[in-house]
């Protein structure tokens, strides 16, 4: 079903840690197992709506999209806001953090209002003054609208802020809070920067096709703008000014027209004044002269969503066109700021890889390690115990070999992650002499199976091997008294040829000894979970037409029988209710339940998607088993009564693309985790009984 060019983790199916371990008892399950007549009824009280998801700290930013660089109290720091909506406060020096995160995000600047270093930045859709000391709002929100940039200056001797966005311009007295002047323009401006001519100031705005000049005070533009023609409409996002012999000047990256050097007193412009196509951009001075510093953001190889791995920074004289220097820096750069560091000159850049970064602008070394955030990625979970508590192991599909470990409860990671050789294609969590345990496949770099102690990150036994694939997922239980460890196992033929051969292996733990290979006859094994049938421990592995059954304990294919599913649709979720096991299964739109005990499909389908459905979880709420259901390309997450087949309700999506789903219960409620573009995502839906 699943093949190694699939992201990893993307052809996981585990649910080991919510499956009882099994005692002693027959060596052989019998199937098909007798038809069960029970039903349940709905009791009722599922709520008719839900709160909104929350998001779990991700342990810093999620792709960091502004930067800026300052002081505080004497040691030059850096700024950075992130797409998980916080505010950090970094050593310059080392990049380690300051202080918490402050709840707010980009664009940002900083300065100094009335002797204390101040951040700018938005919260709640407002532009904000934040003390960067104290980390405290200083005063009220400003209406500044949507903005989309943001820059410091001074007017009368008094600091003031300009901010850029969908609503037009505005420019506030910052000590006061008060506006300067009315509202500037009514477009759509991308770009801001606050420059002097001949002493007066002026506010400059960018927009796809023009640069325009502006008195703060009275909202009028000055002069004649920079107007493009319409073949060039650009995407402006950055104006630096400086002054080149002896004029005032703006410096203009575009995409078509290289950088766009303004001259701000004859309004004449000079295009391709840099050739290149270049993005962020800042200013500096590099052995006696001003240098512009901007990334280039032409060719290179990309990830799969269109981020590039590596950006080479450009250091360029804006006077003469040369090129003083570049040099590459691994990932897709979206913002950087310049500062110096002693008497050197230094670059601060955040990017896609959620990673500040900061090198000597004079050898394009990195003065410190990164300071990263999050995982990248998608994000993949699973639910488990530590400690008597519900945790959220959870691991992007990225490079990344640490999976974390969060707190339900605050929402919080826990202690380090867990290093692994490889990259994981599986993992799920179990208990092992009453520890809670990680059990992870490990594939492109280091073909194995490892455990790990999830409170003390130590391995458990040996790596266990004895494949050469892909391993589709993994489980820990027990039979006959006996720790077992499953994994479904997908790897080329032995003959060589294209085709892959699927199987079952089970291993005791912690000898590492193989107990059972057991091969899939037909194709590849696709998914697996651990379920119980008769008090047994039964493996079922789900492929694209197939779901098959394993006698774990006895090591013996039990059955197979045939079912409806999309290839590339959700993982198939495991449910118990009507005194029986129950897999549910995505086939495009349709949501199809098959009784594992018999074989047979429940002829009450779920009904109601509009598109493929590309992740499913199950839970009880208020009593209730309940299904709830996504789908990626319609947009909805919709939660199901199970015992009638009906939709209940609707849940709230986050801003951000969903992978997994997973029900976990917390102090008597149900809550939902969600796994997604480098987040975790909570709903609360509920007493759970």
């Amino acid at each position: 079903m699943f093949s190694r060019r699939l992201p990893p983790i993307l052809a996981v199916l585990v649910l080991a840690g919510s499956v009882p371990l099994a005692s002693a008892g027959s060596t052989v399950v019998s199937w098909p197992r007798a038809a069960t007549t029970c039903q349940e009824t709905s009791p009722g009280g599922v709520p008719a709506s839900f709160a909104a998801p929350v998001a779990m700290d991700m342990g810093g930013h999620s792709d960091v999209t502004s930067v800026a660089v300052g002081e505080l109290d004497g040691r030059p720091v850096a700024i950075s806001a992130g797409a998980e909506h916080t505010i950090r406060i970094w050593d310059r020096a080392t990049l380690k953090p300051i202080g918490d995160p402050i709840p707010g995000d980009g664009p940002v600047a900083y300065g100094t209002v009335d002797g204390r270093p101040v951040i700018l930045g938005r919260s709640h859709g407002a532009l904000q003054r934040w003390d960067a000391t104290t980390r405290l709002p200083v005063g009220g929100p400003l209406p500044a609208g949507r903005f989309r940039a943001v820059a410091f200056g001074e007017l009368d001797g008094r600091p003031i802020a300009a901010a850029a966005g969908t609503d037009g311009a505005h420019v506030f007295d910052l000590a006061t809070g008060r506006r300067i002047g009315p509202p500037i323009g009514t477009g759509i401006f991308s770009a801001v920067a606050l420059t002097r001519v001949h002493g007066v100031l002026l506010v400059l705005t960018g927009q796809g096709d023009a640069v325009i000049a502006w008195d703060p005070v009275s909202g009028e533009p000055v002069g004649r703008p920079l107007t493009l023609e319409s073949e060039f409409i650009q995407n402006i996002n950055t104006i630096t000014t400086t002054t080149i012999g002896g004029r005032p000047v703006a410096l203009i990256p575009t995409a078509d027209l290289g950088v766009i050097r303004w001259d701000l007193v004859t309004r004449e412009a000079t295009y391709h004044s840099l050739k290149g196509e270049f993005g962020p951009s800042s200013l500096a001075v590099l052995n006696g002269r001003t240098v512009f510093v901007s990334v280039e953001t032409a060719g290179g190889a990309t990830d799969r969503y269109g981020s590039r791995l590596r950006s080479s920074i450009a250091v360029i004289d804006p006077a003469t066109g040369e090129r003083v220097s570049s040099f590459e820096i691994p990932g897709h750069v979206t913002s950087l700021a310049v500062g110096d560091l002693g008497d050197r000159p230094m670059i601060v850049t955040g990017g896609r890889d959620n990673a500040v970064r900061a090198y000597d602008l004079a050898t394009g070394r990195a003065s410190a390690p990164p300071a990263t955030g999050g995982p990248n990625g998608d994000i993949y979970e699973v639910n488990g115990e530590l400690r008597g508590g519900p945790i959220v192991v959870a691991q992007g599909n990225g490079d990344d070999r640490s999976p974390g470990v969060w707190d339900l409860g605050s929402g919080r990671p826990l202690a380090a992650p867990v290093r692994l050789p490889g990259r994981i294609t599986s993992f799920a969590t179990g208990d092992y002499g009453g520890r809670a345990v990680l059990v992870a496949g490990i594939a492109f770099g280091d073909s194995s199976i490892r455990i790990f102690d999830l409170a003390s990150r130590v391995p458990i036994g040996e790596p266990l091997i004895g494949y050469a694939g892909f391993v589709n997922g993994v489980a820990l239980t027990e039979a006959d008294r006996r720790a077992l460890v499953v994994g479904a196992v997908d790897e080329d033929d032995a003959a060589g040829d294209s085709s892959s051969r699927g199987a079952v292996r089970i291993w005791d733990f912690p000898s590492g000894v193989l107990l059972h290979d057991l091969a899939v006859r037909n194709g590849r094994v696709g998914q697996l979970a651990l379920i119980s049938l008769a008090g047994r421990p039964v493996a079922v592995t789900f492929s694209a037409t197939r779901a098959r059954l394993w006698d774990v304990g006895a090591g013996k294919r039990m059955a197979s029988f045939r079912i409806a599913k999309t290839e590339h649709s959700a993982r198939v979720e495991i449910a118990l209710f009507d005194c029986t096991t129950v897999a549910i299964v995505a086939t495009g739109r349709t949501v199809r339940l098959y009784d594992l005990a018999t074989g047979k499909q429940v002829e009450r389908p779920l009904l109601g998607h509009s598109n493929s459905v590309s992740s499913i979880a199950f839970g009880r709420v208020a009593g209730v088993p309940i299904a709830v259901t996504y789908s990626s390309q319609d947009r909805s997450m919709r939660v199901w009564d199970l015992t009638t087949s009906r939709q209940v309700g609707t849940l709230q999506r986050p801003s951000r693309y969903l992978g997994s789903l997973s029900m976990s219960y917390l102090d008597g409620r149900a809550v939902l985790v969600g796994g997604g573009r480098e987040a975790l995502w909570t709903w609360d839906l509920g007493p759970a009984a």
